[in-house]
């Protein structure tokens, strides 16, 4: 049975009508098409299961091996195997892309099952190359070195291919190299890195604002990647923002509640439903943890528990106040 048109758009075709634009005929039609129920879709299939089965044992099975014999292979064996992993998934990927045009072409095309698996298994490439770096570097250079390489492999994985597994790879690389180079700051330590990460989830909101990370703009397949940018800028500034809980306490709570009243004020403007849930978590975390510190540690562990019900509560029923006077 078709769904009925909104009133707006039947008062649309109506006004069409009158002026002459389109026949009785041609609005039916329009209206018929509108209405129609779409065809039933699988989000996945056989052959895509086994494609994301398949990347994952390749990486999974190299790291284990490398791990269960580290003290047995030399460093060039270590290395051997983690970059032949590597090449096994970026083959694997080209292969079911079609080489660098067929990939050009999905980038092109609408988000399909080839192209979800060909992103994953890029992502997947990033992993094993950085793991490589891990097994041949020793000391503190390998975490920036890793990080880095997996950060540039995932990030050209994504311009290649936009699709969210390789935009999810380079938000996790992003952090870890985040990390690793606050640890190279003067003075290195819970405060630095918890700035670092607060100014790098800026930088992926902007990217997700100025519209980076949505091109080439596909429709739905683009608000879906801003959403996800959204999502790893605001996960990326609130765990800053508690990296210095145990250090500084009420640093962490002010900044944290701040930050989650940004991702409010933000959804009223970008109405992302994702920052909305980010706005209601930060809140969560902030509030119970605020007044766990002003008491001293007073509040027994159930009065927690329950502290944090009501915030929670509270703070869903405010974010669903809020999304139905935007939207």
């Amino acid at each position: 049975m078709s769904a009925e048109l909104p009133p707006r758009h039947r008062q649309a075709l109506e006004r069409l009508v009158e002026r002459g634009t389109l026949t009785s005929e041609q609005a039916e039609a329009v209206r018929a098409e509108l209405t129609a129920e779409p065809a039933p879709q699988r989000a996945g299939g056989v052959w895509e299961v086994l494609g994301y089965a398949g990347g994952a044992l390749v990486i999974g099975g190299a790291s284990l091996l490398v791990g269960m014999s580290w003290e047995v292979l030399s460093t060039a064996a270590r290395i051997g195997l983690l970059v032949a992993a590597t090449a096994v998934l970026v083959v694997a990927g080209g292969l079911i892309a079609g080489g660098p045009r067929g990939a050009r072409e999905l980038a092109a095309d609408a988000p399909s099952r080839r192209s979800r698996i060909v992103s994953a298994l890029l992502a997947l490439a990033s992993g094993s190359a950085a793991m490589a770096v891990v097994a041949g570097l020793d000391g503190s250079d390998s975490s920036l070195s890793a990080s880095g390489l997996g950060l540039v492999a995932a990030a050209a994985g994504y311009a290649l291919l936009p699709a969210v597994p390789g935009l999810v790879a380079t938000g996790a690389f992003a952090f870890w190299f985040a990390l690793a180079l606050a640890d190279e700051l003067p003075g290195s330590g819970s405060v630095p890195q918890m700035l670092v990460l607060i100014v790098l989830g800026g930088l992926w909101a902007v990217l997700a604002v100025r519209g980076v990370l949505d091109r080439p703009a596909r429709g739905r397949a683009g608000r879906v990647r801003r959403d996800v940018g959204f999502g790893i800028a605001a996960a990326t500034a609130l765990t800053g923002a508690q990296w210095t809980v145990i250090a500084h306490q009420s640093w962490s709570y002010a900044i944290t509640f701040v930050l989650a009243v940004g991702c409010f004020a933000a959804f009223v403007a970008l109405r992302s439903a994702v920052l909305l849930v980010f706005g209601v978590l930060g809140v969560t975390v902030a509030v119970p943890e605020a007044l766990y510190h002003w008491t001293g540690g007073a509040l027994g562990g159930p009065l927690i528990v329950l502290l944090v019900g009501v915030v929670l509560l509270a703070a869903g029923g405010f974010g669903l106040r809020l999304r139905n006077r935007v939207g």
